[in-house]
Parts: C-alpha cells; sequence; structure tokens
C-alpha cells in the first residue's frame, strides 16, 4: 500500500528512502511464544516433579521404572518431532497450526494421571503427553528461527529457555503451596494444572503471527531421508545424540532428594530453585552466544555441565544436594537455548522444520537406552555410579565437539 501511495508522488520518485541504521530487535511473538511456553511449564511443572515420588510411594516403583517412564515418552515424541517439522516445511513453513496441535494434546493428557492406578499407567499417559511435545517442538523452534534475526538467534533461544524455566519455578511452587497449605493430594494438583494449560493454548492461537512466506517457496516432498541432513550438521547432530546419554533427567534430582529424606513441598521448592538459577543463566547464555559464536559457548557448557555430574557423585545430605542442584542448573542452562541456534544457523529457511525434527527426533530415540541405563546403574551401582558415568559420556561428546566438530560448523556471519 506504501509503495502503491508513493508511485504517484514525482517528490517521491526523486527520493531514495533513508536507510534504516536501527538495531534489529525480536519481534513480539517470540515474546508471545516464549509467554506460552511459561504458562504450559506452569501447568507441566505443577505435575512433573511428582511423578518420581508418586512412583517411589503411591506405585511403588524404582529408578528403573523412572528411567522407562522418561526415555519412553522422549522416545514417543521422537518419530513425531520429524514428521511434524518436515511437515511444516512441506505446507509452506506453516509452523503455528502444528505448533497449536501439540499444545492442545499435552494439555488434555497430562490430567489423566489423577487417574493413574499402576506404574504402566503412568508411562502411557507421559507418552501420550509427550505426543503434543513431539508435535509442537520443531514447528515452534523453526518459527522462532522464521522470526527472529540471524544476529539475534542465541537470544531468541535464550529467552524462550528463561521464560520456560520460570514456569517451572512457578508451576513447581505453587505445586508446594498447594500441598503444604490447601491440603490437596498430588491428583487435586494434576487436575489444576488444567488451568494455565488452556492459557496457553487460548494465548498461542490468538496472539502469536507468523511471518508471511513467499508464494514462490521450493515445493517438497515429505521425506525423511538421513542424506537430506546438510553434510556439515551431521556429525553435530550425532554428537548432541551422545551428549544425551550424559543428559541425566532432571527428575532424578528429585528421586535423589527423596532418598535423602525430603518431604514433597521440600523437594517442589529444590526444583524451582533449580529452575530459578536457570532463568537467568540461559537469557545471559543467548547473549553470549550471538556476541562470540554458539560452538564457541557450547563447548564449555558441555563441560561444566559434566563437571556438575561429577558434583553430584559427592553428594551424602539435603545440604550438598542444594548446592550441587543449583550448580548444575547454571551448568544446564548454558547450553540449552544454544543447541537449538545452531540448528536454526544452518538449517535453510525451506527446510528448519526438518533440520529441528532431525534434532529432536535422534535424542528422542537415544532417551530410551539412556534413561534405562542411567535407571539401571541407579538401582544397582547407587547414585554415584549413575552420575559418573553421566559425567564421562559429557566430556567425551565436550571433547568430539571442540575438536571434531567446531571446524565443520563455523559461526555464521
Amino acid at each position: 500500500m506504501m509503495l502503491k501511495a508513493f508511485s504517484g508522488d514525482p517528490l517521491h520518485h526523486s527520493q531514495k528512502p533513508a536507510a534504516d541504521h536501527s538495531p534489529p530487535r525480536l519481534p513480539r511473538s517470540i515474546y508471545v511464544v516464549a509467554v506460552v511456553s511459561m504458562l504450559n511449564d506452569i501447568a507441566t511443572d505443577m505435575v512433573t516433579p511428582l511423578i518420581p515420588i508418586f512412583l517411589a510411594t503411591t506405585l511403588v516403583s524404582g529408578p528403573i521404572v523412572l528411567g522407562a517412564v522418561e526415555g519412553i515418552a522422549n522416545a514417543v515424541a521422537a518419530a513425531l518431532r520429524l514428521w511434524a517439522g518436515r511437515y511444516s516445511d512441506v505446507s509452506g513453513g506453516r509452523r503455528k497450526p502444528l505448533a497449536v496441535a501439540g499444545y492442545v494434546v499435552s494439555n488434555l493428557m497430562r490430567p489423566l494421571l489423577a487417574l493413574a492406578t499402576t506404574w504402566w499407567h503412568v508411562v502411557l499417559i507421559r507418552a501420550l503427553d509427550r505426543v503434543g511435545k513431539g508435535i509442537r517442538s520443531a514447528p515452534r523452534d523453526a518459527l522462532i528461527v522464521d522470526l527472529a534475526p540471524s544476529s539475534l538467534r542465541a537470544r531468541a533461544f535464550g529467552i524462550h529457555s528463561a521464560f520456560d524455566n520460570f514456569g517451572a519455578v512457578c508451576g513447581a511452587l505453587i505445586g508446594a503451596l498447594v500441598v503444604s497449605y490447601l491440603a490437596f493430594d498430588l491428583r487435586d494438583i494434576v487436575l489444576l494444572s488444567a488451568l494455565p494449560g488452556v492459557l496457553a493454548v487460548v494465548l498461542f492461537a490468538v496472539a502469536v503471527h507468523e511471518p508471511k512466506k513467499s508464494p514462490n517457496a521450493t515445493v517438497l516432498r515429505m521425506r525423511f531421508h538421513w542424506q537430506d541432513v546438510p553434510p556439515r550438521m551431521r556429525g553435530y547432530l550425532l554428537t548432541v545424540t551422545l551428549f544425551t546419554f550424559a543428559r541425566t533427567a532432571e527428575l532424578f534430582v528429585i528421586l535423589r532428594a527423596h532418598e535423602l529424606g525430603a518431604g514433597l513441598p521440600h523437594a517442589l521448592v529444590l526444583w524451582a530453585a533449580f529452575n530459578f538459577i536457570k532463568v537467568f543463566a540461559n537469557y545471559g547464555a543467548g547473549i553470549l552466544a550471538d556476541r562470540f559464536g554458539r560452538i564457541a559457548l557450547l563447548v564449555p557448557g558441555w563441560l561444566l555441565y559434566s563437571v556438575a555430574m561429577l558434583v553430584f557423585c559427592f553428594v551424602t545430605d539435603l545440604h550438598t544436594l542444594w548446592a550441587a542442584t543449583l550448580f548444575f542448573g547454571f551448568a544446564l542452562s548454558i547450553s540449552e537455548g544454544v543447541e537449538r541456534a545452531v540448528i536454526g544457523d544452518h538449517a535453510r529457511p525451506e527446510e528448519r522444520g526438518t533440520l529441528f525434527g532431525w534434532y529432536y527426533a535422534l535424542v528422542g530415540v537415544a532417551s530410551i537406552p539412556a534413561g534405562l541405563t542411567i535407571g539401571w546403574l541407579w538401582q544397582h551401582f547407587g547414585a554415584s555410579a549413575a552420575y559418573g558415568f553421566a559425567a564421562l559420556i559429557g566430556f567425551i561428546a565436550a571433547l568430539i565437539l571442540h575438536f571434531r566438530i567446531a571446524a565443520q560448523i563455523p559461526q555464521p556471519a
């Protein structure tokens, strides 16, 4: 409309528009997506930290079952993440419908945990919950890349992770307050979590606006060939997959707190503190990664994570568990958003969803053996053996990333 109005004005024919030298800014929809994740995590983390205690007490199940629950739940989402990411590319880059559908599915499934009476019910419901996560994750991350200026991608993912973790803080604290002062049991909290979940769905549907796509976009086929992944990214994705074996399920922190005598409110406050640390570190890590390079921050982030795993080997009481957990939260957040920013840097616009799909799919598939391995080591040899294994794998993955992979994926200009 503006160009049409100017075309009939001879004054504007003779003048060139002034160049815009203002620094790039993140659009409003980035913040809306972040708030949606915050609301969804409030709903999720009113429930998720309770699962280890629910399994250990009400359902009388141990670490191997917890590892199976988390591994199977993540793996179920893996194939869906690849499909959803690719479908968002094939459909002309329309990410929002799949993201909304994913939030709807998760928030319909999660309250069903209130009906669980045995451990396999928890496995099934967590898997169905993760179906929603599988549908939304890759399209949502591709949408963040579509929206964010290239020089601010790591910051965009850092903001998203920060809001996500702030939601986890609020969810855990709400759960702790409800348990402590309102005498609700676990099943009541599960049902209460539906409220912020509904708000998240409505907000994403109404307030997130996709950027317009070119009508001349390349027509893509629905295919899932590993050979289609850019060669420079294959090694990176496989290294991230290896690191999944170090990325001990965060819920094992809550199991450790339960083993050391923490009550339910205490465990929930610990979970909130863990995520509170991550809020600020996520945002700071995004700024540093944009300034100094994604891989330049990812390598020390993975090394710091591995050190955090070693620290857990020496936890013997709740005081040392608190110190180890806060350090773990800081270490984990350094690499959390940066891993995804690397994907965004090296994916062509028409295949961003597909590459994020591969990322989530490989990590999800690796979650089954990783969760079962950590659970088996924990149950048969103790927590120190499980965390020691995670630390070793983390160090190996960080060294591979630094010496073999970094040169293949240079920082984009």
